[in-house]
């Protein structure tokens, strides 16, 4: 909010504070100090810096003369002035960021709902079907687990990338948008060999302190249904072959995650989905946990999936991430695309 479209605001508060301030000098008992609040959380909240202290300047200075005035001391005025203070810093720390407060939070959803919405999967030829199903940890807004979609114009290629930045909450869903919008920039308009050593070059050359990324890039032609799996630090692709009846781990070609080795190149697994089979990817939040080993966690994922094999694959996805191994400890993430 501008300085020029807020001053019918701060005069409103101003206002108010003036009114509070002459009604408490009349009728002490009736208005205490304590109306104050009001208008300078309306302030803290939707003004700029500048003006909210305007605002606290002349409030702090009633207080002051009320005390001098009533001979109270100031001890009695201690929970206001704490909660002037916390108000203060909110706004403070607001201004830093450059929002409004109601904008921000705008913003900060619009920004998931981006992110959300990079991952869709687009409407795949018949016979083809996809889900996807996320989980943050304890609930909160933002996560590392992300994923990236595209189909070519003709829409007889399937490109996905599923990464999970290291961390958990904010911080790890900023580093997610951020590189959910470098990868989003070359998948589908770069050779599939080049997306994740891009990918990684660019982390290298961003200068993440924080920790790395790990990532699996499917590139899929959907008339043959043959299919390329780059990995790089990411748990193993899961490959159900309706021939055999089993589900089987592409772990032949694995690379180091992102932002580790400079220069890094990714070999991929080759494999073919013919009628009836499925192909799985995750983050480690659905087979690792403190309590039990990843072994412990990729048998039940596989016991999960082998039970959905005779009641079709819808719903796998959910499944599996509502009973991920590491719980609300952890993001928890799964995309699932099978062949009638």
């Amino acid at each position: 909010m501008s300085s020029t479209s807020s001053t019918p605001l701060v005069v409103g508060v101003v206002a108010a504070v003036v009114i509070v301030a002459a009604a408490h000098v009349v009728w002490p008992e009736a208005v205490p100090l304590v109306a104050l609040v009001p208008p300078c959380l309306l302030a803290a909240t939707l003004c700029p810096i500048g003006q909210v202290r305007v605002v606290f300047a002349l409030v702090l200075a009633y207080l002051l003369w009320s005390t001098v005035a009533s001979g109270e001391g100031v001890a009695r005025h201690l929970p206001l002035l704490l909660s002037l203070g916390l108000m203060y810093a909110i706004a403070a720390s607001r201004s830093s960021h450059g929002v409004a407060a109601f904008a921000g939070d705008r913003m900060l959803g619009d920004l998931r709902s981006r992110l959300h919405g990079m991952g869709a999967i687009p409407t795949l030829p018949r016979g083809w079907h996809a889900e996807r199903s996320f989980a943050t940890a304890h609930g909160s807004a933002f996560a590392g687990d992300f994923n990236v979609a595209t189909t070519s114009r003709c829409g007889n290629t399937l490109e996905m990338v599923l990464a999970d930045v290291s961390g958990k909450g904010q911080e790890a869903g900023t580093r997610a948008l951020v590189l959910a919008g470098a990868i989003g920039g070359v998948i589908g308009g770069s050779a599939p060999q080049e997306v994740l050593p891009m990918a990684n070059e660019f982390l290298e050359r961003d200068g993440w302190d924080e920790g790395f990324a790990t990532a699996v890039h499917v590139h899929m032609d959907l008339v043959t249904g043959e299919t390329l799996v780059f990995t790089a630090g990411h748990p193993p692709a899961m490959h159900y072959d309706a021939g055999c009846g089993r589900w089987s781990a592409l772990d032949d070609q694995r690379g180091p995650a992102l932002g580790l080795l400079p220069g890094t190149h990714y070999t991929p697994a080759h494999t073919v989905l013919q009628r009836g089979d499925a192909l799985l990817v995750y983050t480690d939040g659905i087979i690792e946990s403190r309590q039990r080993d990843l072994d412990d966690g990729i048998d039940w994922m596989l016991g999960q999936a082998e039970a959905r094999v005779a009641q079709g694959f819808s719903g796998l996805a959910k499944r599996l991430v509502a009973g991920g191994r590491a719980g609300v400890e952890d993001d928890r993430a799964a995309v699932l695309v099978w062949r009638d």
